[in-house]
Formats: C-alpha cells, sequence, structure tokens
C-alpha cells in the first residue's frame, strides 16, 4: 500500500527566485519529500511525499520555518 499523495500548499511571502530555491531547498530535505513545484505567480506549492514519513502540518512548519507562512489547500 502506497502512501504518497499530492499537497498542495498555499505560501505566503514569495515573491521571486530566490524564494523558489530556498522553499524547495527546505522541503527537499524533509524525508518523504520527492518533488516540490513552486507555482510563484499563483503563490502556490505542489509538494510530493510519502505521507507516512512526512505529514500535512510538518510540511507546513518547514514551510515556517523557513519565513514562509503556508496553509493547506483543500483537494
Amino acid at each position: 500500500m502506497t502512501t504518497q499523495r499530492a499537497t498542495i500548499l498555499e505560501v505566503q511571502g514569495m515573491s521571486c527566485p530566490s524564494c523558489i530555491r530556498h522553499i524547495r531547498a527546505a522541503l527537499t530535505e524533509r524525508a518523504g519529500v520527492s518533488a516540490v513545484d513552486v507555482k510563484l505567480r499563483d503563490g502556490l506549492v505542489v509538494v510530493d511525499h510519502d505521507a507516512a514519513q512526512t505529514s500535512v502540518a510538518q510540511l507546513i512548519a518547514t514551510l515556517d520555518e523557513a519565513g514562509y507562512p503556508a496553509t493547506a489547500r483543500p483537494m
């Protein structure tokens, strides 16, 4: 049974390519994160991750620690 899922996060404070790099680096360091797609113009980050290794709350906490407040977008 796979626990792989895509989570969409609404992220505040993203404004430039440097933000994209910083967000990708922070999230890809988490266990279970396999891909990060930052949509700067829309203020969204799509994270493919193994939910058994990394929860949505942990993804949000990681972004908060990196200086980018985030909330999960309902699917």
